[in-house]
Parts: C-alpha cells; structure tokens; sequence
C-alpha cells in the first residue's frame, strides 16, 4: 500500500472507489478521514466548540478538503496531498509540481503559525510530494544536530549493585536484598548520551524509516541513525516530551524536537489531535498568504519603515490600553515622511460581488483611527491573490466633496506567480513619487 500519493487542491474531494491518477481511493480510506474528523470533533485543544470541519469535512461517499494545506496519511497507507488553489493573471494551468515550489516558497515566510515556531532551513525541494518534503526537513534538523555533536545529560539510574553508589533506595533494598546483604539497591546520575531528547529523536527517525517511501530519505535516516545506535527507543512517547529539557545547552535540539512533536505526538499547526492518521501537517492558507505577502513587503521596502502586525492604536479610547478597547492589528503599515499606507491580506478568491462587507468595515476602521491619532493615510489596500471575476477597484467615501475622497480603500491582486516584487513596489510605492 506504500506509494499511493494522491494529490488534491483546496476544496477539493475525494470519494471513496475513485480513481486519482492511477491511484485508486478505497473505503477504508475514507473511514479513516472520516474517523480523523470524528475525533476533532470532539476532542480539540483549547476547549472550544472549534471543529475539525475547518479543515476537512465529511460529504456523501467521501471528504473535501476546505483552505488548509498540506499532507495527511492514513494508517491504509494513503498520502492525501493537498496544495493551494491558486490562479494567475494568464489563466494557464499549472502543474503540481509547480504549484508545490510555490507553495514551499510561500511556507518558507512563515516563521510562526498559531505559537509554533516553522523554518524552512536545509529544504532540498526535489520533485516529490508534500510527505516526504517534511521528512527531508525534519531530517535536515537532526543532520544539523548530529553536526554539532549530540548531547548528554545526567539521567538517573536505579542498580542493583555490589556496592553503594549515590542513594540507597529502602524499599526495593528491603524487596531484593532482605537475604542477600551483600548487594546495594541505589539511585544514582549518569552522564549519558541516552537522555530524552535523543530518544525522542531517534524514534522519530524509527517511526518514519517505516513510513516514507522515497529512496533518499530512506538512505539518510540509515545514516543518521548510525550516530543513535546508542540510544533507545521510547515506548512512552508523551512521557518523553514531559522530561526534556531545552536549556543553554541543547537550544540547538528546539526545531528538531518540535518536528519530533508533529511526527510522534500527533501534533500540527492545527488545533486538531487524534490517533487515526499516521501523519497529519496542515496549515492555514489565510496565515501562510499573509506571511508570504509581509515577507515580501518587508524585504522590497527595506529603505521604508514598515510595520507588521502594526500594535500601537486601539478602535477606542474611553477604557485605555485594554482589552475592551479593542486592539487593532494591520497586517501591514508602511510610512513615510508624507504618509501612510495600512494593508491587510485575504486569502480569498473574490466573486463578481467582490469584497466582503466586513473587510471593507475593518479597512475604513484603520483609515478612521490611525487618521485620528494624526497619522497621514494616503489610503488603505485590501491585497487578494489573482481573481479574473472582479477588477481591481477604489471605493471613495467623499466623492461629492471637492478636494477630497474621504476614505480611500483601494483593492488589488498580487500575482503569485508573477513578478511579485514589482507589484509590491507598484502597490505601496507608486503613488508616494507622483
């Protein structure tokens, strides 16, 4: 059942008996998507209502996928990858592959999705699925680490020995040694290369020999479990992660062991668990789009001062600086002597309707606010990825008044596989040299 990858856009299905590419979807498959949405269901980290439907949801026969992206694989053996629906402005088609480049290109701006820290360091983008990318990063963190040299930590002991060594351990000597006086039960500190944060690695590296099916993967976690042959396997995989200690001296091991977290425990940049899938990675399309558009932003207008995340004005001032005041937070703010310019992201494909009431709420907002704590707005941009369905448009709040647009919220399109960096200097800097 190895090597039945089939690969699906956003908002795409599956069903059960069809046939993708060769790669047929079976019964079984589906109930165990099925089973993965169950358990998300009930069963969510933070304790809310939230539900796995944000990420799959069950349809008759079969599952579609919604805007996240990623991979999952089933216990039947089946890599469900999912990419990003995206669109250029020449309407070509483009092959998964490319798409996938894309995609790993945009995730490589993300460095934080929902308090967990993403790099993209040691990516080898070969032309595979989304799967055994994610072993490939994984495996260039424990490479990184095996080059620094692995750590050892003083892990305690309990022997039954001939001689006394740190603590006598009363009850197991008075089990063991009631008869035989001559032996010692103690406890004692070894300075070991077996701690936790090795054998968590190394069982990672186990569990994932097992299940990737490309060949270079596979020869590389043969390598690099040469350096562990030292280390045992964890049978006891949450009590491993309870017992790490990521001081001064193992900070090195952070990335890896957090990717050890998504493999073993079953976590992701989700706020999903459960225990039907073999793998699950998936991220949200919305954060890795803003991520991606801020990067570029922040690298194209390095000689600007620009905001990300922009903290510094509440939607009201009669309760201060708290909670009530409602804090408000720009993806993107760019200033200059003469003005500024307020962005935000969506990822959403607009219709012939165009923006959402509530996005056109929250730009007049920002126009609104930081106009009233003296800041200069030239105009704020609601910035989507290419949709032919609806042009690119200016609302004014004040057109019968001379002198004067009022509120100006421009909405435009980035194309993703287009010139990225000139539409971004077109977009924030165009009009500051009319």
């Amino acid at each position: 059942m190895k090597n039945r990858v089939v690969t699906i856009t956003e908002y795409g299905r599956l069903y059960a008996g069809a046939d993708y590419a060769g790669v047929k979807v079976t019964k079984r498959d589906i109930e165990e998507l099925k089973t993965f949405i169950d358990e998300g269901n009930t069963v969510c980290d933070d304790g809310t209502d939230s539900s796995i439907n944000n990420f799959l949801r069950p349809i008759r026969l079969g599952v579609q996928a919604n805007n996240y992206v990623g991979v999952l694989q089933t216990k039947s053996g089946l890599t469900i990858e999912i990419l990003p629906k995206i669109h250029g402005k020449h309407g070509a088609s483009k092959k998964d592959n490319d798409v996938r480049m894309l995609f790993l290109k945009m995730l490589g701006a993300v460095k934080n999705i929902d308090g967990r820290t993403f790099t993209m360091a040691h990516l080898d983008t070969a032309n595979t699925n989304l799967f055994e990318v994610f072993i490939r990063m994984f495996l260039g963190e424990v490479d990184s680490i095996i080059k620094q040299g692995l750590k050892s930590a003083y892990i305690g002991v309990e022997e039954n020995e001939a001689f006394l060594k740190g603590k006598l351990l009363m009850k197991q000597q008075i089990q063991h040694n009631l008869v035989n006086k001559a032996r010692f039960y103690n406890h004692h500190d070894e300075f070991m290369i077996n701690c936790p944060e090795n054998r968590l690695i190394r069982t990672a590296l186990e569990y994932l020999l097992h299940i990737s099916s490309d060949f270079n993967n596979q020869r590389l976690i043969r390598e690099q479990l040469i350096y562990f042959n030292q280390v045992t396997i964890l049978h006891d995989v949450d009590q491993g992660f309870q017992r790490i200690k990521l001081d001064r001296n193992f900070q090195y091991y952070t990335q890896a062991l957090l990717w050890c977290e998504i493999i073993l425990a079953k976590q992701s940049f989700t706020s999903f668990k459960g225990s039907s899938m073999a793998f699950a990675l998936l991220f949200p399309m919305d954060k890795i789009f803003e991520a991606y558009v801020s990067d570029l932003v922040r690298k194209t207008l390095s000689d600007y001062n620009v905001s990300l995340q922009d903290r510094k004005i509440w939607l009201f001032d009669e309760h201060g600086k708290q909670s009530s005041s409602y804090r408000l937070r720009p993806d993107i703010v760019i200033r200059s002597d003469e003005s500024t310019v307020i962005a935000d992201t969506k990822w959403k494909v607009l219709k012939a309707d165009g923006p959402a009431q509530s996005d056109l709420y929250q730009m007049y907002a920002y126009h609104t606010r930081y106009s009233h704590k003296g800041e200069k707005v030239q105009k704020v941009v609601l910035i989507y990825p290419y949709s032919k369905e609806f042009l690119p448009i200016e609302f004014h709040s004040l057109t019968d008044v001379p002198d004067t647009n009022g509120v100006q919220i421009n909405v435009r399109y980035l194309d993703l596989y287009g010139d990225s960096e000139r539409e971004i200097r077109d977009l924030f800097i165009k009009k500051y040299t009319d």
